[in-house]
């Protein structure tokens, strides 16, 4: 907010030199979006930290939704250089239901595949399984970048917590995101796992437990109704 403050008044002294004007009028813009970020990012964090509960939970395809946002982040990855490459068996049953919000699963999967783009050299692949363990569904996004030292792992989960902001060739993010994920997905009954070593990569498994039906009691409610 600071920043904006200090850029409009730079906009306004500037106002007869066009370029003046042009060069802070970028930045200012490039500080909005950060303002815009960091707000969406707190009101999905406060959301997340919020119970979910038992009759506002909706059945969720969990391989649709894996699959909308991997195509959703395919245009982001070609501008970065960068393949995602998504593995699912065949064997799998062809829906995989959780019970859940979808909007809030989604941000998680979308939050993880942005990370891992950014922290992906170019010229590289990321790459999205999905398996089957006993009655939980695990999505795993794995990236070839620098790693992430031990010492930190334990911290990656915090609000606002950052390795290395130089580790991201487009720049860190708000800071929240994986802080939303690990809350988002201990709200849904699951949690999520890191595996990194430096000079190899990092992954990251999300797992769901799977519903034994598709109707959520909300949607039973529908049809008694």
């Amino acid at each position: 907010i600071a920043a904006i403050s200090l850029l409009s008044e730079a906009v306004l002294e500037g106002a007869d030199e066009p370029e003046v004007v042009r060069n802070f009028a970028k930045k200012l813009r490039k500080e909005s979006r950060r303002l815009g970020d960091l707000s969406r990012d707190i009101i999905q964090l406060s959301e997340a930290q919020t119970t979910l509960p038992a009759d506002e939970r909706e059945s969720v395809a969990l391989r649709a939704v894996v699959r909308t946002e991997v195509e959703a982040h395919q245009e982001f990855a070609a501008q970065q250089g960068i393949s995602i490459a998504l593995t699912e068996d065949p064997a799998l049953p062809t829906e995989l239901i959780t019970l859940g919000r979808p909007s809030s699963i989604g941000t998680v999967i979308a939050n993880l595949l942005t990370n891992a783009i950014r922290h992906s050299p170019e010229g590289s692949s990321v790459g999205v399984g999905i398996d089957v363990d006993g009655g939980d569904c695990r999505i795993t996004v794995t990236d070839q970048g620098d790693g992430i030292p031990a010492d930190h792992l334990p911290r990656i989960f915090e609000r606002f917590y950052r390795v290395d902001n130089a580790r991201s060739r487009e720049g860190g993010g708000t800071g929240l995101g994986l802080s939303i994920a690990r809350h988002t997905m201990r709200a849904h009954g699951g949690d999520i796992a890191v595996w990194s070593q430096e000079g190899v990569g990092s992954s990251f498994t999300l797992t769901f437990p799977l519903a034994e039906e598709a109707t959520t009691a909300k949607d039973r409610k529908r049809l008694a109704r």
